[in-house]
């Protein structure tokens, strides 16, 4: 499980980076009066954290 936790932190954190440079919308309607919302970027970053905080309590093996 914490290989999954890792893989989807560094997912959505680089979504949150594609999203804050403008290269992807798929969280928006596109439209020329549409502004960008800088808060999909942080709830991005913030689900990152969370899952690199899953990661971190996944007990370790056993030895």
């Amino acid at each position: 499980m914490r290989v999954i936790a890792l893989i989807l932190a560094v997912v959505f954190f680089v979504l949150g980076i594609l999203y804050g440079m403008g290269k992807i919308n798929a969280f928006t309607e596109s439209g020329a009066g549409h502004a960008h919302h800088i808060t999909h970027l942080i709830v991005l970053w913030v689900l990152a954290l969370l899952c690199l905080i899953w990661a971190r309590f996944q007990s370790a093996p056993s030895r």
